[in-house]
């Protein structure tokens, strides 16, 4: 009898082990899948200005997308000087970030931050602004828009306003930059012969600086002598305007015109201070920019480059765009 009872003790007991085996096993895959399905990445962007309300509303439409799907921005402004772009980047390599967007600030000045992000093997994905034409930047996606295509569609606009021509005020954002140099050339390559710019200046996509720079020019050229502003960016279309408006010459001028389609710039539209803008998406880009990196992060395939439209807006389809 003894020897049953040893038996079914040892049985009883070798079950018991054996159930806490499978116990352990299952919750230690259950622990981990879960895990897995649960990571969180952290996404770093470098802005080059948030200052700027374009790329303001641009960030605003990142963040609500990153809580869409479930992952940490961390957001760095440059603020226009390329030194603290690369210190920018430098920190979110330290915080060791998942991938790091860029709108990189200079065409060629801005690679070194770029490489040190591949360096660090780290995935790049560079946002709205591009680098110099045959740069060897190893980046993941471009997801923008072709700013060259901004500058033709001011150059056809003017054509179609003005086909007898004039003289042009050219307000330029960044030299070096690539949405300045590419909206430039864009434009230097559809504008008709019979026009002529008469003064250029460059104000850094600054609505003061462009002011500023607008009243000297105003100055030099007296009633009649200037038919129309061509700017890099709404701001300074916006702060040109100003000059004229509180220089009392408005009427004088048949057309000012931007890029990006900003709030502030359609109301000027509206009011008969500016003329036209080339609304760029920009919250549609931003929102794209974090729904690519998440799939790549999420280990889905990425195309290398994205491109989103133009639209051209004048006081004909303002009210489409008015909020």
């Amino acid at each position: 009898m003894m020897d049953i009872r040893k038996k079914l003790a040892v049985a009883t007991a070798m079950l018991a082990a054996g159930a806490l085996t499978l116990t352990g096993c299952g919750g230690s895959s259950t622990a981990g899948s879960s895990e897995a399905a649960g990571k969180t990445y952290n996404i770093g962007v470098v802005v080059l200005d948030l200052q700027d309300p374009d790329l303001a509303h641009m960030t605003d439409a990142m963040k609500k997308t990153a809580d869409e799907k479930g992952v940490k921005l961390n957001i760095t402004d440059s603020k226009k000087d390329v030194g603290s772009e690369l210190n920018q980047v430098e920190d979110l390599l330290t915080r060791q970030v998942d991938a790091v967007i860029m709108q990189p600030l200079d065409g060629d000045a801005s690679q070194n931050a770029a490489k040190r992000v591949i360096a660090a093997n780290i995935p790049l994905f560079i946002l709205s602004t591009e680098f110099a034409e045959g740069a060897d930047v190893a980046y993941k996606s471009y997801i923008g828009v072709d700013d060259t295509v901004a500058g033709e569609m001011q150059a056809e606009y003017l054509n179609k306003m003005l086909p007898q021509g004039g003289n042009i005020v050219f307000a330029a954002g960044i030299y070096g930059a690539s949405w300045t140099d590419r909206r430039k050339s864009g434009f230097d390559s559809k504008i008709n012969k019979n026009f002529k710019v008469v003064a250029e200046f460059q104000a850094k996509g600054s609505r003061d600086d462009a002011k500023r720079n607008m009243e000297d020019t105003l100055q030099r050229f007296g009633a009649g002598q200037i038919d129309a502003v061509v700017a890099n960016n709404d701001e300074m279309a916006i702060g040109a305007a100003s000059a004229i408006a509180d220089a009392g010459r408005t009427a004088e001028f048949k057309s000012v015109v931007g890029v990006d389609g900003t709030d502030p710039a359609l109301q000027d539209i509206k009011a008969g201070t500016m003329s036209a803008t080339v609304r760029q998406d920009s919250a549609g880009q931003g929102v794209k920019a974090v729904e690519v990196v998440t799939d790549f992060l999420k280990g889905g395939n990425v195309e290398n480059r994205y491109t989103l439209p133009f639209t051209l807006i004048t006081k004909d389809n303002l009210s489409e765009f008015l909020k």
